[in-house]
């Protein structure tokens, strides 16, 4: 029977406990040891060594490690390490008999008056069960992958009757972060994500995700297969589609392949049989029937899912199938049910992640995952903790992260894949979020106090505090629906709530300052916090201006746009920031470029703005925007206002998109010109498309004989009312006498 012990509980059952203790160490000395079973494997060698430099850190003692098998039967004073004979004895006494007693990453921890036991599951339950002990009874901290908290202890006492046993409702706990995948921290945190060999290897999954075109790649089957594809308004079609799933053929060539794969892997546990990241789903007589039937493109999916792991089984009996219910096929069938071996990992991409997944604005995904959660075996969950359109700037979740995990254990989930690049406050989210997946029943207030005062300071945690509680409640009082490709913060972090928030954090700054210094680790944290609110004044900076103008409102803000953006490229690369937005880490140099360059493309705008207030308009480079599918092209171009342009050529359909950071009416210009070898004609578009609408706003016609030649000129598309998330976008003609497009910058002007 699984035994669940609070840690919290444990820490304050070892302070109060009447029994005596065990002194590890006495002003700094020690005749303690540690021992590893006779033939210990590489994971317990790694526990026996983590618990031997950390206590040497804590109370200046060494500890030596030593091989069970040199000890006398009645040994005292030894710390035993792994699954060897003295611990299997222990566990007897315990009631922990067989040949497996322990649950999947289970940890053992015990004290029995004279000795120490830090054992479990034989996969890495020693290590876990050190790391616990340094974390929950010896106070280690460790932050992120470059700080750590060790407390100085020179005389080490533990109670002598010490006693966990604690197995992880989540089997599977990934924080998907450059930060948190770092193997030794996502080990110590108790992840098991991306973790090496000595640390007991990474729960792998064949394929991963996304895997229909890598089993079947359309380049070496399409040819001769064109029914294994989608049918897409009657034709077979194998670019950016997925497989035609009612094709018996195809299912038992995929499967042959998945087979082969299985039996080259190592001790395969997990392979991927899953849509391709994009819609294009067939729509042949067969597939589209199922779906209406089911009510959902799950429907096809389960069912060939199903055939292809009934088979799998014969062979690989203990494998488990792994599907995504995402997008399309995130709505569970209606009759189709997964087969026991079948595993299904839900994903909350459309969610919105300002409010919990219980509000009403998540209604839908709510009654998704109730409806898998009574249908499937097992559930996985990949949820998504970052906006990817906006990685530096206030992302408001930090409230619901641990209301959403115990939302998905509730509802039966034993694996969390969170997926999280962004940099606002990411040390902080990775953090609680490793926590809580070993822990869910954490006090996650309590914990948020806790890192704040040890990796920014206890003077700066009440700022921070208070900072999160204004911005969520703004985010939740606005209504917005903020997912994870929201474009930026106008439509739910107004101009009073701003203000409060950069208040809050200057008087951060200027209390760590103070109490902790420049030069301090705390400064630097704090500093990269506040790069979230920086970025926000300077990406809104001329509509802020305009809007504190009008109303006579104070601005806690910048107040030198050029200064501002300088101070922040400065911050990006002390901090080492990788991205602003999802895919574009190789323009990031070109967009802070861009960022720096605002005053260079404000020169010779058009006539309508040159005798207006300085305020009321604003122009954005082409360096800042972003790239689809890194198609278009960086050149160097003299007749720009600052020597460089965007060249989009005939690749994909939309080379380059502009997200303003402004809501309402603006007048917006493009500076653009033409290569062409023809004298007319059209040479592309360019538009304004409503992401949440999903549909377009405007749309304007590039014709070659406006815009062919050397010259920059500005096209015109009038006035046009920006809603939340739009973007502007440029098209192709595919024109084969239209060799490209090129852009240098657009103009936005307030209108009434």
């Amino acid at each position: 029977m699984r035994t669940f012990f609070t840690f919290l509980t444990l820490l304050l059952a070892v302070t109060l406990a009447q029994a005596g203790s065990l002194r590890l160490a006495e002003n700094g000395q020690t005749g303690w040891k540690i021992a590893l079973p006779a033939n210990p494997t590489p994971v317990e060698k790694t526990a026996a060594r983590e618990l031997a430099e950390h206590l040497n850190l804590i109370t200046g003692a060494e500890f030596p490690t030593i091989s069970e098998a040199d000890l006398p039967a009645d040994a005292q004073n030894v710390m035993f390490v792994g699954n060897g004979t003295a611990m299997a004895a222990e566990y007897e006494k315990t009631g922990k008999t067989g040949v497996k007693p322990f649950q999947f990453d289970e940890i053992f921890i015990r004290a029995d008056g004279s000795n120490l036991y830090f054992g479990g599951h034989e996969r890495r339950g020693a290590l876990y069960a050190v790391y616990s002990f340094l974390q929950d009874t010896l106070g280690v901290r460790w932050w992120t992958a470059e700080c750590t908290f060790i407390p100085k202890k020179p005389t080490l006492e533990v109670a002598d009757d010490l006693s966990v046993s604690y197995a992880p409702q989540l089997i599977s706990r990934e924080m998907y972060h450059r930060n948190a995948q770092k193997p030794i921290f996502s080990a110590r945190m108790k992840g098991n994500g991306h973790i090496s060999e000595e640390y007991g290897g990474r729960v792998s999954i064949i394929y991963f995700v996304h895997s229909f075109f890598r089993v079947l790649p359309p380049e070496k089957y399409f040819d001769e297969h064109p029914d294994w594809y989608s049918e897409i308004d009657g034709k077979r079609n194998g670019k950016h589609t997925q497989l035609c799933l009612s094709n018996d053929e195809m299912r038992k060539e995929y499967t042959r392949v998945i087979l082969e794969e299985l039996r080259k892997a190592k001790d395969p546990r997990f392979i991927d049989v899953s849509q391709n990241d994009w819609h294009g789903w067939c729509e042949c007589e067969k597939c589209k029937a199922l779906a209406e039937q089911e009510g959902s493109q799950a429907g096809p999916l389960i069912t060939f899912l199903n055939k292809v792991a009934e088979d799998i089984e014969k062979e690989f009996p203990d494998v488990l199938v792994e599907t995504l219910a995402y997008q399309q096929s995130r709505k569970p069938p209606k009759t189709v049910r997964p087969r026991h071996n079948v595993l299904v990992r839900l994903c909350s991409i459309e969610c919105s992640f300002s409010q919990p997944l219980e509000s009403e604005q998540n209604e839908k995904f709510a009654a998704d995952i109730d409806g898998w959660s009574k249908i499937a075996n097992h559930l996985f969950i990949w949820d998504y903790v970052t906006n990817y359109r906006a990685y530096v700037e206030p992302f408001p979740n930090l409230k619901v992260l641990a209301p959403n995990l115990r939302f998905f254990l509730k509802h039966g989930a034993v694996g969390l894949f969170c997926e999280g690049e962004g940099d606002d406050f990411c040390d902080l989210k990775n953090w609680l979020l490793l926590r809580l997946m070993w822990e869910p029943d954490l006090d996650e207030n309590a914990l948020i106090k806790e890192f704040c005062d040890g990796f920014y300071g206890p003077e700066i945690t009440p700022f921070i505090q208070e900072y999160w509680d204004v911005l969520s409640e703004q985010a939740v009082k606005s209504g917005a629906f903020i997912g994870c490709f929201h474009n930026g913060s106008q439509d739910w972090l107004d101009l009073q709530t701003l203000n409060r928030t950069t208040k809050l954090m200057n008087q951060a700054i200027a209390k760590s300052r103070e109490v902790y210094g420049e030069d301090s680790e705390q400064f630097l944290h704090l500093k990269k916090a506040k790069m979230g609110v920086d970025l926000v004044w300077i990406n809104r900076w001329f509509p802020l201006m305009s809007e504190a103008r009008k109303t006579g409102t104070p601005v806690e803000g910048t107040k030198v746009l050029g200064d501002a953006c300088r101070d922040f490229v400065e911050m990006c690369e002390k901090v080492k920031t990788q991205a602003l937005i999802i895919s574009q880490a190789s323009l990031l140099k070109d967009q802070l470029e861009g960022m720096k360059n605002y005053e260079v493309v404000r020169k010779n705008p058009p006539k309508e703005c040159e005798d207006a207030d300085p305020t009321t308009w604003f122009a954005v480079d082409d360096a800042t925007f972003g790239n689809f599918r890194n198609a278009a092209v960086r050149v160097n171009d003299p007749e720009t206002i600052d020597g460089t342009s965007t060249r989009m050529g005939t690749a994909v359909d939309w080379n380059t998109q502009c997200y303003p950071k402004v809501v309402g009416k603006y007048h917006i210009w493009a500076s653009m010109r033409v290569d062409a070898e023809i004298d007319e004609g059209l040479a592309g578009q360019i538009g304004v498309y409503d992401v949440e609408g999903k549909k377009g706003i405007i749309t304007h016609a590039l014709n070659v004989q406006d815009l062919k030649g050397p010259k920059y000129q500005w096209v015109d598309l009038g006035v046009v009312d920006l809603v939340p998330n739009a973007y502007i976008w440029f098209a192709h003609r595919h024109n084969p006498k239209v060799e490209a497009l090129y852009v240098d910058r657009i103009v936005f002007m307030e209108a009434e």
